[in-house]
């Protein structure tokens, strides 16, 4: 972690265990353990994952799922495969997470087991800032990808912030921030997670451009109908402070692909 001036790394850490472990619960897997998945995972730091391909894995718990109704009636060696690509799942989750960075490994465990154990919740207080370094680290992120893509010759940035690519141009009628439009389009975050797609519903949307977020209402009225654009958009320009939802983390930087299909 590089705020621990500013920030006890110990409550993170404690708080990160609880989140950690009611994430758990909610797999509703009555064969994992707390205390296995801890051991677990203290062996895998000291051996690594070695060859272990997440793709692969994923399918043969996918299969395991399906003869066992869901691992409710998993039992012998599948149990056990189901264990081990699980635990390694997880593991390489928690690993690859930037909060990971200077993670205190016994006050995660501790977070772990109290709420395995109990179901306690931390002290708001501890909630808050355990919070409050999330949201920095998530500012952090979109705002060095910005840097470094805002550098790529064929991205433009505007005064605001917003940074656009044109992947397809097109001539004709742009739209007003008064005016409604049709669009197709696919969310991502930066690291390219999506977490929405008109594109996978099948049909554009329909909707007026001065009740979306700002980088959206300033970026489709640079398009013509028929164009598409790529736009990388600041937190300040999207969802703010607050996020949105449990797929867009406060502080996100966002990157959609729009196809403008019609100005209404």
């Amino acid at each position: 972690m590089s705020e621990t001036a500013t920030v006890d790394t110990n409550v993170v850490s404690f708080v990160h265990g609880v989140s950690f472990a009611n994430q758990l619960k909610q797999q509703k897997l009555a064969f994992l353990d707390a205390k296995e998945i801890i051991a677990q995972f203290a062996t895998l730091r000291e051996t690594g994952l070695g060859n272990f391909n997440p793709q692969v894995e994923i399918q043969q718990l996918k299969e395991i799922a399906s003869k066992t109704e869901n691992f409710a009636k998993a039992e012998g060696e599948d149990v056990e495969v189901a264990k081990s690509i699980f635990s390694k799942l997880f593991f390489l989750d928690l690993d690859q997470s930037p909060i990971s960075q200077g993670l205190n490994i016994e006050k995660f465990n501790e977070g772990l087991l109290t709420f395995w154990d109990k179901e306690e919740m931390p002290a708001q207080e501890d909630i808050q800032v355990y919070n409050e370094y999330v949201a920095g680290i998530a500012a952090k992120e979109g705002e060095e990808f910005l840097s470094e893509n805002a550098k790529r010759p064929e991205v433009t940035v505007t005064p605001s912030g917003l940074q656009y690519e044109i992947l397809e141009d097109a001539e004709g009628q742009k739209p007003t921030a008064e005016q409604t439009v049709v669009a197709h389009y696919e969310g991502t975050l930066p690291n390219g997670v999506k977490f929405d797609s008109s594109y996978d519903r099948g049909e554009p949307t329909e909707f007026p451009l001065n009740r979306v977020i700002a980088g959206w209402t300033e970026g489709l009225q640079l398009m013509s109908v028929g164009a598409k654009y790529k736009f990388y958009i600041p937190y300040q320009l999207g969802y703010g402070a607050q996020g949105a939802g449990a797929d867009i983390p406060p502080y996100a930087a966002l990157v959609f692909i729009v196809e403008l299909k019609e100005v209404k």
